[in-house]
């Protein structure tokens, strides 16, 4: 969940910093996320997420994935 979280918020702030004209856009482009949620399924997504990051904080438990370890 915490991997959904986060791919989630970079095309959510790509999009964002990409929409103004004067700034990033003139350079790169605008940029359109090809996943639109709604106010609902955002703050949905982001209970969730803070929810699976406080028990994997709690849990203090290593998985090679999360942890950046090959093995």
């Amino acid at each position: 969940m915490l991997v959904i979280g986060l791919v989630l918020l970079i095309l959510q702030l790509a999009e964002q910093v990409t929409r103004a004209p004067e700034g990033v856009a003139q350079y790169v482009g605008t940029f359109t996320s090809p996943i639109g949620l709604s106010a609902w399924g955002n703050v949905v997504v982001g209970l969730v997420t803070v929810a699976a990051s406080t028990e994997r904080a709690l849990r203090l438990r290593y998985n090679w994935l999360l942890d950046g370890g090959a093995g």
